[in-house]
């Protein structure tokens, strides 16, 4: 392997990596080697070696420029070094170029032309046994695993562990075995000790060491004045919470100013858990007190902050964080004595002051929204997220603590906001984070002027909606937008809150139970319409015919019900009125709605008012139309809904697939129902039999009609109507008392036969099998079954003709189903006629008919083969 000169030191080195220096690949030497190894293997007579050996000397020319480079900066970081001079021996400095040809093996050019010689040169770097100038890199020596750095901070974190653990034991156990003095003297002294110490260690530049001494000197000072308190507090005075966060204090001025003259970073470090241990102290005294304390805190690490940003210690990076930290703090011990002013107030005002802290943390977040958004600094960031936090905090404490549950919504969208931009996706992080934000800010103004004015909570939550609405147009982005989205949301939630009591009404009409809904409250309906009437006015376009007949809709029906409990003998009636209403206004919005959503809500609210409607006429004394009459009139609903769906003015596929299917199922459903009662109320009125069968043949008229309008899918209309007109025909026949089969089975088989010569002849290509087999079978096959017994001679040659007349249809039209099975069916007749008549048949009869056959056959058996054989390729040629 090729060596070259390093162009950082001067040593031999490969392309990949210097072993003096420790430098790592360079791709110039790289391409060097690559260069000499192409003229190595080039004749000298060629005419592109001249180009190889000018891209060479480029490159040499750019090796020279990256050896200055790497000269100057050692060089400069000499000059800058702060090291006392030391003698070293001198040596010569012989010019050099950066790289010389391979020094494993050397190439001169062909022909005896001398290499090129290098532009520049610069310092080697100086071989063993001599000390390197301070402009040179001295070589690397062996490094461990771990770092000398690592042991340092390994080895004064310990020592400075072991230290504070002394003190706190000595304080603690060991100085009550001495004298107030002797005690009072060596914590004095120690703590003396230790505050001057890091000055002597920061002449010397122990710069680490000096702050962990003054980390000591924090903990001691904190120590000796709490045991000197306590060694000289005068008689009678207490050492309770308020001494120790009172003295932690005190201790925290004195380590702020101890920051600003020795320069410690340490000093800083040291405040925030002694912070955190007087304001936890603190708290636990009296409301005035506490509060004075834990705001002294606050100010005084605020103080620190501003003394650590204008103090730098040789650890500018730690300042900074220590700076952020600090005012991190301050802000939280300020919002904690709010908290613990909360908690000595009275218990009347806590849920108001809990809704004005859930309203100003929502502030707070949207404050460090915009902050993000602007990019202010990290340090601003911290500021705002520590204040905003906690706010939250404070909120969700008060609100567990008041007891009240219309703090329950505004803690939950505080909690939302909080973690949405944690849980969102990076897209719509931002958008999401402040409009869950305005989210909270709303419900808490909205749960404050509930908890504060006592004012109703669906109309606070209107209102608030209908601020935030009104006062996003005038706010810029992104505010603008966040207010509009929070205020949709928050309507729609309130919007369903009124819509989910109003339907709870139906409980008390029903059942005789209210659900918790005041019914002598008249807030439901007047808020649902006042929504009914903003979306009019503050929706879009497309939204407001729908949103308004949602809204209208449940203030119908909660008014209905709340007019009807004032007297239920006058208002008997209304219910059933005002549910009709709103199923007429979910049809107008399935019909006439802008929109997808719209027009499936539509028929949704159609499918859920009909029924509620049916139920509210049958618990009338006025408005009972009788036993089975609801029910048909449901159907008739159900089947007006399939025919609209169908036959309307198609808009898009979706809506009336889905209306389509929601008719199918409420058709369905009160068959079900209607036939369970039918057969399990045996009070119910025997004049009703025949309304089954007109719920069936309304719904098959539906189908059928279905099927004419449909533009595609006619089969499946077709083949319900069939099968659901058969079900009205049984049921008709079931309410007439008719039992015989063949009224049950010969009028389905004969319109499905007819359906099958209709097709047949439309399409000769599908076969008779598939059109006119199963009509053949449902019509003869379940009276065959009964007429292979005795005793009933009119089945039996009815059947006979059916068969048949099947016979010669398919002979006639040269159709291969119907000849087979008809064929079948009156072989199976006949069969069944001889063994009726085998008793009255004299026994040498059957011989002597076998015998003339078998002698008819055996004389004619060629000609027979070649009959058989006719047959057969007839039948297979008939379709």
């Amino acid at each position: 392997m090729n060596t070259y000169n390093c162009p950082r030191c001067g040593s031999p080195s490969t392309a990949e990596r210097c072993p003096a220096c420790g430098r790592g690949r360079e791709p110039l030497l790289e391409r060097l080697g690559e260069l000499d190894a192409v003229l190595a293997a080039m004749p000298t007579t060629l005419q592109s070696r001249a180009a190889v050996e000018a891209e060479r000397r480029g490159v040499l020319g750019d090796l020279t420029k990256v050896a200055a480079r790497y000269l100057a900066e050692a060089e400069r970081r000499a000059a800058t070094a702060e090291s006392s001079p030391q003698p070293s021996p001198q040596y010569q400095l012989t010019p050099a170029g950066p790289v010389t040809a391979p020094q494993a093996a050397p190439h001169t050019p062909p022909g005896g032309a001398p290499p090129v010689p290098p532009a520049g040169g610069i310092r080697p770097y100086p071989q063993a046994g001599l000390t390197p100038p301070g402009g040179a890199y001295p070589p690397p020596a062996e490094r461990g695993e771990v770092g000398t750095k690592t042991v340092q901070t390994v080895l004064l974190s310990l020592g400075g562990l072991l230290v504070a653990a002394a003190l706190i034991i000595f304080t603690a156990v060991a100085w009550r075995n001495m004298g107030n003095g002797g005690r009072a003297g060596v914590l004095g002294g120690v703590t003396l000790l230790l505050l001057a110490v890091p000055f002597a260690f920061k002449r010397f530049r122990l710069w680490a060491t000096a702050e962990t001494f003054a980390a000591l000197a924090a903990l001691a000072l904190w120590c000796t004045t709490l045991a000197g308190y306590y060694l000289y507090r005068p008689p009678g005075a207490d050492f309770g919470p308020e001494t120790v966060g009172a003295w932690t204090a005190g201790v925290l001025v004195v380590l702020a100013a101890y920051r600003a003259f020795a320069k410690l970073t340490a000093t800083s470090w040291a405040m925030l858990p002694l912070a955190l241990v007087g304001a936890s102290y603190a708290a636990a005294g009296s409301i005035g007190t506490a509060i004075a304390l834990m705001l002294a805190i606050a100010a005084t690490l605020g103080a620190a902050a501003w003394v650590t940003g204008k103090n730098a210690s040789h650890y500018t990076d730690s300042d900074l964080w220590a700076g952020r930290l600090l005012t991190c703090a301050a802000v939280v011990a300020a919002c904690s004595a709010g908290l613990r002013a909360a908690f000595g107030v009275a218990d009347p005002v806590v849920p108001a002051i809990a809704a004005a802290v859930a309203v100003l943390a929502a502030a707070n977040l949207i404050g460090v929204h915009l902050a993000h958004r602007l990019g202010v600094s990290l340090t601003t960031m911290l500021i705002a997220g520590s204040a905003a936090g906690s706010l939250v905090l404070c909120a969700w404490v008060l609100a567990g603590r008041s007891d009240s549950p219309e703090l329950v919504i505004p803690s939950l969208a505080l909690l939302a906001a909080v973690f949405t931009p944690l849980v969102a996706g990076k897209a719509h992080r931002r958008a999401w984070a402040f409009n869950t934000a305005v989210l909270a800010g709303l419900c808490g103004l909205a749960a404050f002027a509930a908890v504060t004015f006592n004012a109703p909570d669906l109309t606070a939550y209107f209102g608030a909606f209908l601020a935030a609405r009104l006062l996003a147009p005038v706010l810029a982005e992104p505010l603008g937008g966040a207010f509009r989205t929070a205020s949709y949301l928050l309507g729609t939630g309130t919007a369903a809150v009124a819509a989910l009591i109003a339907l709870s009404g139906l409980g008390y009409l029903f059942w005789g139970h209210d659900f918790g809904w005041p019914l002598y409250d008249a807030e439901v309906p007047l808020v649902l319409l006042g929504f009914a009437v903003a979306s009019m006015l503050l929706l879009p376009q497309r939204f407001r015919f729908n949103g308004a007949a949602l809204a209208v809709s449940f203030a119908i029906a909660s008014s209905a019900i709340l007019l009807w409990d004032q007297d239920q003998a006058r208002f008997d009636a209304l219910p059933t009125i005002g549910l009709i209403v709103c199923a007429a206004m979910g049809l107008a919005s399935a019909l006439f709605s802008g929109t997808l959503t719209g027009r499936c809500s539509g028929w949704v609210a159609l499918t859920v008012w009909a029924p509620l409607a049916g139920a509210a006429a049958a618990n009338s004394d006025t408005l009972y139309p009788g036993e089975g009459w609801i029910p048909l009139w449901l159907t008739v609903t159900a089947a007006t809904m399939l025919v609209v769906a169908v036959g309307a003015p198609r808009r898009s596929r979706p809506d009336r697939v889905l209306a389509a299917v929601l008719a199918h199922v409420l058709a369905g459903t009160t068959a079900v129902i209607s036939g369970l009662v039918n057969v399990f109320d045996w009070t119910y009125d025997d004049g009703a039999d025949l309304i089954p069968a007109a719920q069936f043949g309304v719904y098959a008229l539906a189908l059928a009609g279905a099927a004419i309008m449909a533009p595609v899918r006619k089969w499946g209309y077709v083949i319900a109507a069939l099968c659901t007109g058969t079900l009205g025909w049984w049921s008709m026949l079931d309410a007439l008392e008719v039992h015989t089969l063949e009224f049950f089975t010969a009028p389905p088989a004969a319109v499905v036969f007819l359906i099958g010569l209709w097709r047949l002849e439309k399409r000769p290509d599908v076969g008779s099998w598939s059109t006119l087999a199963l009509p053949i079978l449902v019509g003869i096959a379940p009276s065959l079954i009964l007429a292979l017994e005795g005793g009933n001679e009119i089945r039996r040659v009815g059947v006979g003709a059916a068969a048949i007349a099947v016979i010669i249809a398919g002979l006639t039209r040269r159709w291969q189903a119907p000849l087979v099975l008809g064929s079948i069916a009156l072989a199976v007749i006949t069969v069944n006629e001889l063994l009726l008549l085998r008793g009255h048949i004299p026994v040498w009869v059957p011989p002597a008919i076998g015998g003339a056959i078998l002698i008819s056959v055996g004389a004619t058996f060629e000609r027979r083969r070649r009959d058989l054989r006719r047959i057969r390729e007839g039948l297979k040629a008939m379709r």
